[in-house]
């Protein structure tokens, strides 16, 4: 009979199985043609996608997921429709769900979207059919393939961060080079894509990755202020660099100097989306109010 420290080892790491074996991406293809339907002009797909677009709460959120979903049954490869339903799932797992099991439910559907939507690029799948790692393979990946790369590496990280046991974080620590990999492709095609969100998103893999598996805290300060700088009028940067960065830098001025600009700005007029704003001014205001 095996020890109770031995059951514990091994219900442990089962645990952390369940909450890392996909971090570094699923990649099993489940749509049947490399055609993707980007322009097509259904009424039904686009409206559904006007409805995540304006949402403000969880239950116009959830509500937006089960149209697009449902939605996949005559468009299974519509790249624009599958990014959507990345980003859909990632904001539910990031702003609403409570649980880590909820939250990795969440963040492995949002993978699952964007995987689907950049396995549709011919050589990028070839790639992975052959076997090689997805961040390797990024060297097949176009321009027009960067809003499922950053969307992709944002569910990556919150799995990792939010959707993890600590031991899960501890064992799977290396599946975040794809990750980087990933990101770094992408900055090389589109640096300036939604107002900064390429060296953000970069920047967050340099502060969640520990120094010895290629994490960089200066690296990291440098790519949050090219994202601040990016032309544009996003509230992204700032509010990572508020909850994710100057933690670790204690600089509690500097973080309340952001969290204040974040508050003060307009939900409707900034260039991020509004959907992801009313979740960052929220989440700002949580903030503050832990600093007073």
């Amino acid at each position: 009979m095996r020890s109770i420290p031995t059951l514990l080892l091994i219900l442990a790491l089962s645990l952390a199985t369940l909450g890392c074996a996909t971090s570094a991406g699923q990649w099993a293809e489940s749509v049947s043609t490399a055609d993707h339907e980007d322009e097509t002009l259904d009424p039904a797909i686009i409206e559904a996608r006007s409805k995540f677009k304006d949402g403000d709460d969880e239950s116009s959120l959830r509500a937006a997921i089960d149209s697009m979903e449902r939605l996949l049954d005559r468009a299974p490869s519509n790249r624009k429709l599958r990014v959507d339903l990345a980003e859909a799932h990632t904001l539910l797992g990031a702003a609403y769900a409570t649980s880590r099991g909820q939250k990795r439910s969440a963040f492995l559907a949002a993978q699952h979207h964007a995987e689907q939507a950049l396995l549709t690029r011919p050589e990028f799948r070839n790639a992975i059919r052959a076997g090689q790692r997805s961040g390797l393979a990024a060297e097949h990946l176009e321009k027009e393939d960067v809003p499922a790369m950053v969307i992709w590496a944002t569910a990556t990280a919150y799995l990792f961060d939010e959707g993890m046991t600590p031991i899960g974080r501890a064992l799977n620590y290396r599946g975040l080079e794809d990750l980087r990999l990933i990101m770094e492709r992408a900055l090389d095609l589109n640096p300036e894509y939604e107002y900064g969100l390429v060296p953000f998103s970069l920047a967050i893999f340099h502060i969640a990755t520990p120094g010895f598996a290629g994490g960089d805290l200066d690296q990291a300060k440098l790519l949050m202020e090219q994202a601040i700088d990016t032309p544009g009028h996003s509230l992204m940067p700032r509010w990572g660099r508020a909850r994710y960065l100057h933690p670790l830098t204690s600089d509690q001025e500097s973080r309340r100097a952001d969290l204040e600009w974040i508050l003060a700005q307009d939900a409707h007029m900034a260039d991020s989306p509004y959907h992801w704003n009313v979740y960052v001014q929220r989440d700002a205001r949580r903030m503050l109010a832990e600093l007073d």
